[in-house]
C-alpha cells in the first residue's frame, strides 16, 4: 500500500501577512510606495502589482486604498493583491 501524501495545505506554512494601506507614490515598472498603518505605527512599503491585476489592466493611482501581502522575513517589500473601493449604491428618486 502506498502511504498517504500530505496535501499542500498541511505542508505549506503561510509566511505572509495581509495589510491595508494607501498608495503615496508611484515608481517606474508598476512599483508603488504604500503607507501602512499597523497598530498605530506608520511604515512605507515598496510594492509591485500582482499578476492577476496586470492581466486585467487594473489601474492604481496615488491615493487609492489597497490590500497588500508582506513577507514576515522582509517587511520593506510587498505585493499589491487588491484595490479597495467603496461601493456606492445608486438609489433612484421616485
Amino acid at each position: 500500500m502506498r502511504p498517504n501524501k500530505p496535501t499542500k495545505q498541511t505542508t505549506k506554512e503561510n509566511k505572509t501577512i495581509e495589510l491595508e494601506g494607501e498608495v503615496i507614490n508611484s515608481h517606474p515598472n508598476m512599483k508603488f510606495t504604500v503607507m501602512v498603518d499597523y497598530k498605530g505605527i506608520k511604515h512605507p512599503v515598496k510594492c509591485y502589482v500582482s499578476g492577476k491585476m496586470k492581466k486585467h489592466y487594473i489601474e492604481i493611482k496615488k491615493g487609492d486604498k489597497v490590500r497588500i501581502e508582506v513577507s514576515l522575513y522582509d517587511i520593506d517589500n510587498g505585493i499589491i493583491t487588491r484595490r479597495l473601493t467603496e461601493r456606492v449604491r445608486f438609489d433612484p428618486v421616485s
